[in-house]
Order: structure tokens, then C-alpha cells, then sequence
């Protein structure tokens, strides 16, 4: 089981300050965190980097914490760019039994958006 996250829009190096807040967390659960680079879709430019997530009980639930705690953290900051966020979470080696969470907006509604999934 895995969860890939991709990050659009923060700041140039927001991808490697989620892994950095979220990887000791996790990784105490018994869960993986590592940085990939995806398929590009058709007609996009360049890679598309991702953080992945793999572990036996990759629960979505402790993800969206972490990726809370992670957004209103930033809201501190004086910059609060706008953010997406997409979280697919694939049960299975084919690819099948997927869940997807996409969230989208400037980072205070991004934060009340997750924050409602907990």
C-alpha cells in the first residue's frame, strides 16, 4: 500500500519542507517517506516530483494529520501562497482499490479544508 503526494504552487522548495516536517512523524509508524518523480502527462513539461509513502498500514487518516499540522505551521510564515495538495492512495500493486484527496486555495483554506477531514 502507498499514498503519493504531489504539492503544486508554495514556495520553490515547499515538497522538501513537507518531507522534512512530516518524515520523523511518519517514519516512527513504520512508514516510508520517499521523494520519486512521477510519469509527466501527455503535453506537460518536465518531472513531476512527488513524495511517496509506503508502509503495510498506510492509513490516509495520519497522512491528512501531518499534512495539517504541516500547512497550519506554515500559515505562521508572512508568505501564505496558495497550495494543492493531491493524495492518491493505491491498496493495491495494480493499482486498483485507489483513493484520491485533492485540496486547493490559499494555505488558511487549505488548513480548514484538511482540518475537516480529521
Amino acid at each position: 500500500m502507498d499514498i503519493v503526494v504531489t504539492i503544486e504552487d508554495g514556495q520553490p522548495d515547499e515538497l522538501r519542507r513537507i518531507e522534512t516536517a512530516v518524515r520523523d512523524e511518519l517514519q516512527e509508524q513504520g512508514v516510508q517517506v520517499d521523494r520519486a518523480v512521477t510519469e509527466v502527462e501527455q503535453g506537460a513539461l518536465g518531472a513531476l516530483e512527488v513524495l511517496q509513502f509506503v508502509g503495510e498500514n498506510v492509513m490516509l487518516p495520519v497522512l491528512v494529520q501531518a499534512l495539517y499540522d504541516y500547512v497550519v505551521k506554515r500559515l505562521r510564515e508572512p508568505d501564505g501562497d496558495a497550495l494543492k495538495i493531491h493524495a492518491a492512495r493505491t491498496d493495491l500493486p495494480d493499482g486498483t482499490r485507489r483513493c484520491e484527496l485533492t485540496v486547493e486555495g490559499e494555505a488558511k483554506e487549505v488548513a480548514a479544508a484538511l482540518e475537516e477531514l480529521l
